[in-house]
């Protein structure tokens, strides 16, 4: 009598960011959860779900270029051995930055329904409410984890200057800014009937987190998504007067202009050259000892995981540390990647536009932080990327899945 494993539907990985959320809920009141470690257990067994659903396929040149990069950064511990760092750092990096392509890529591209986009932003979206009870009562658990990722302490007068949820500082306004615009889409999908709660929620987290990239990027996709509007399905003149009434709204809670919280935001969004200049420095430097450009020095080798064995380390610059790290021929390949995927995307903008502007918000909040190897942004990264290179089903097929 053999023993059968039923293989859950693949459908379940819709869910992934509201286990992952829960989990980083969870860990407030059991600090000894290692969130980070139980994601990637999730996603590991993620893969095998579509693998046993028979979705892990390769069905054009695209996911051959995906599967090549992912092959290309695995070989990158030949590189990186020589370095002496222990060799941890590098299957952390691994974890954090490939893991989410194998699942994430493939499963976007099987996607029928939004139902992954719906269920990020109600996620999302409730961890960011759940938050400000949080940041307004700041019971010592919830420091205790900000600090655990943040290293923000547990005083409280720390954190009466910025917002954060108990996702970190980082995903705050990451994640924020990805709510936001799938809000503010919700909300043009149903003529203004749902969304506008949500929208208003995400955006005065992002505002009020003061995380630069995050910002740009969320005025960035609204404003992408108006020239989208405008050209496409010219319903133009509801959504300028919603915009116009959210910035007199914004404008009001910021009223007070003498004020130093109102003095800091402006210094924090208008800096954006300073901000790239603090960093130039170390993106440089880092370059400039890097052993190999051209076929780098191994995944991970200067990112935040290596702090602990290494004094030479690229901070919060995607691109450069991507260089230094897997080379300009891994480098190539991931931009290869992009372009064909935001090719694809154009070329069905009706039904793809959703997925470009979030390949556009990583990309640009890339320039200043490591959002392409932070797990908790990845997955809806490579998901968007996936779902640009999207398999059409007939009807059929559809009703058979």
């Amino acid at each position: 009598m053999s023993l059968k494993i039923k293989i859950p539907n693949h459908k379940i990985i819709n869910c992934y960011y509201a286990i992952a959320i829960l989990a980083y809920f969870v860990a407030i009141y059991f600090p000894f959860i290692r969130v980070g470690l139980l994601m990637s257990l999730v996603i590991i067994i993620g893969i095998f779900i579509l693998y046993g659903n028979k979705k892990l396929k390769l069905r054009n040149s695209l996911d051959i270029i995906v599967l090549l990069y992912i092959l290309y950064n695995i070989l990158t511990i030949v590189f990186f051995i020589p370095s002496n760092i222990p060799l941890i750092v590098f299957f952390k990096e691994f974890s954090n930055s490939i893991l989410p392509i194998i699942l994430f890529y493939f499963f976007g591209k099987l996607n029928h329904d939004k139902s992954f986009y719906k269920i990020t932003l109600y996620s999302v979206s409730i961890c960011l409410l759940l938050s400000f009870y949080y940041q307004l009562t700041l019971p010592i658990s919830f420091m205790q984890r900000l600090d655990v990722i943040d290293g923000t302490g547990t005083n409280p007068l720390g954190y009466l200057s910025q917002y954060s949820s108990f996702l970190g500082i980082t995903a705050t306004g990451s994640l924020g800014a990805i709510a936001s615009f799938l809000a503010f889409n919700l909300m043009h999908e149903t003529n203004y009937k749902k969304g506008k709660i949500l929208f208003f929620l995400c955006t005065i987290a992002v505002i009020l987190a003061l995380r630069r990239g995050s910002i740009y990027s969320l005025v960035f996709s609204i404003l992408l998504f108006d020239v989208i509007i405008l050209f496409k399905f010219r319903r133009y003149l509801k959504l300028i007067t919603f915009q116009f009434i959210i910035a007199l709204l914004i404008i009001f809670f910021l009223i007070d202009f003498d004020s130093d919280s109102y003095l800091f935001f402006i210094d924090r969004v208008s800096s954006i050259s300073s901000a790239i200049a603090e960093r130039s420095d170390s993106w440089y430097n880092g370059l400039a000892k890097t052993f190999s450009i051209v076929t780098g020095d191994g995944l991970g080798r200067y990112g935040h995981k290596v702090v602990s064995y290494s004094d030479i380390y690229i901070p919060d610059g995607n691109y450069f540390r991507m260089i230094a790290e897997i080379g300009i021929l891994g480098f190539l390949i991931f931009v290869s990647i992009i372009l064909a995927s935001i090719y694809k995307g154009f070329s069905k903008i009706r039904t793809h536009y959703v997925q470009l502007i979030i390949i556009f918000i990583v990309c640009l909040q890339s320039i200043g932080s490591d959002m392409f190897s932070f797990q908790l942004v990845a997955p809806i990264f490579w998901y968007s990327v996936g779902a640009c290179n999207k398999i059409e089903h007939s009807i059929k097929n559809i009703k058979q899945t």
